[in-house]
């Protein structure tokens, strides 16, 4: 737990100071392009998820390619497959697809879902919907996330009409 923990911490340090350096030097958009799906299955694969929660990843046919390096996918779509496999009951299903000038990722899971009076913080630094809930976390991943994708003219969001469970989406440019 403590090393979960450490590594978790490790990566939203990292992240933050390669976010720093990169709008150090102006730079308003993620360089390169990433093949989507085999990068999803990578993170799905390395996922320590508990013995009764199956991660899948579904894509439609064809290249899915984003405007943004790999290792920039993996860091905004890491705090959300991480609070996912974290909440799911049984399933965590992360799917891609094109749409005119982008790629769209959805993280669904069947957990309890975001309480609809926290939906509103969702985004915040620092804010947890139930900082007792015994999961690790210092409410930085989904704000963080979301800078990242902004960052490279993507975008993540919550749709708080799924049910039941939770759904994130993340959008990039196409690649």
């Amino acid at each position: 737990m403590i090393d979960e923990a450490a590594q978790s911490m490790r990566t939203i340090c990292d992240t933050l100071l390669l976010d720093a350096r990169d709008n150090a030097v102006d730079t308003s958009t993620a360089p390169g392009t990433a093949d989507v799906v085999p990068v999803l299955r990578r993170m799905a694969r390395r996922l320590d998820t508990p013995a009764q929660v199956n991660a899948v990843v579904e894509a439609e046919n064809g290249q899915l390619e984003a405007g943004v390096a790999p290792a920039f996918l993996e860091r905004v779509v890491s705090p959300l497959l991480a609070n996912a496999v974290r909440y799911a009951r049984s399933t965590v299903t992360v799917s891609g697809r094109r749409t005119p000038g982008a790629v769209v990722i959805d993280i669904t899971d069947d957990g309890p879902g975001v309480p609809e009076a926290f939906v509103g913080e969702l985004f915040q630094p620092g804010r947890r919907a139930d900082p007792g809930d015994g999961h690790h976390g210092a409410g930085l991943g989904l704000p963080l996330a979301r800078r990242l994708a902004r960052s490279a003219g993507g975008e993540v969001s919550y749709d708080a009409g799924h049910a039941p469970g939770a759904r994130f989406t993340v959008t990039l440019p196409a690649g």
